[in-house]
């Protein structure tokens, strides 16, 4: 591991895990952390964790952004001790919370892939994945199968000033960079120690527009359509099988 981005979610998450993939890092973001290492991770939320674990768990990858990995900054801020630490933060709590309400809307807006999601393994997983996450990181549970969960903005709140204060609070001044994204690839590159690309500063999710993308093109959503094909077509022939025996015993066959 080179960099633990320590940042929450809707701080500026995937453009930088956009910089980073363009100045050549491995990087795990939401979808490469619940696609690669996700049953390891899931148990890691379920049940704790060790050092080794986590280091086993993240073996080979140089960046980590967006929950759990900015959930479990501080351990492998300590697992990892060669690590850096970039911290991304908005310019209020307020912005903040609308910004992660207005994406949770996104994901909610969805109704017939949640749905769907209950004939996938992949998917049950994924929905499994998001509520821990989501709940351990900031207190809201935006992707239940059955039912919306109020989001709790009081406490989401909370859990954001938690988590910032605590990232100001353990690490050392020469492993932070409390980075800015207007201030664009130059402090990036330098604390990096890294050659400035010639391409323009990324930004990404803009109002949280990128859900609707990643469930048209993410491996993890091509994956869960794939075992749709299978399952779907198997639970229809099985209701057809069902209505028939059901006509025979009430007589209309």
């Amino acid at each position: 591991m080179k960099v633990i981005c320590s940042g929450m979610p809707k701080t500026g998450t995937k453009t930088l895990a956009s910089a980073l993939k363009t100045l050549g890092y491995n990087v795990y973001d939401f979808e490469e952390q619940v696609f690669y290492i996700g049953r390891d991770l899931q148990k890691v939320m379920d049940e704790g964790w060790t050092v080794e674990d986590l280091r086993r768990i993240y073996k080979g990858v140089d960046a980590v952004t967006d929950v759990p990995g900015c959930t479990l900054w501080e351990e492998l801020y300590h697992a990892f001790p060669e690590a850096k630490v970039i911290h991304t933060e908005r310019s209020s709590e307020e912005e903040w919370v609308r910004s992660f309400q207005k994406q949770i809307d996104v994901l909610m807006a969805h109704q017939s892939t949640r749905w769907l999601m209950q004939f996938s393994s992949t998917g049950r997983q994924l929905r499994r994945f998001l509520n821990t996450a989501f709940r351990l990181q900031a207190s809201a549970l935006p992707f239940s199968p059955f039912y919306i969960s109020p989001f709790n903005a009081s406490l989401a709140k909370l859990r954001y000033r938690e988590h910032n204060a605590n990232v100001h609070a353990v690490t050392s001044r020469d492993r932070i960079l409390h980075f800015k994204f207007k201030d664009g690839w130059d402090p990036l590159c330098k604390f990096l120690g890294v050659q400035q690309p010639n391409k323009p500063f990324p930004h990404r999710n803009k109002g949280g527009e990128i859900a609707g993308e990643i469930i048209e093109k993410s491996l993890l959503f091509q994956q869960i359509r794939k075992e749709l094909f299978v399952t779907l077509p198997l639970l229809g022939a099985f209701l057809c099988a069902l209505l028939y025996y059901a006509c025979i015993l009430l007589g209309f066959i």
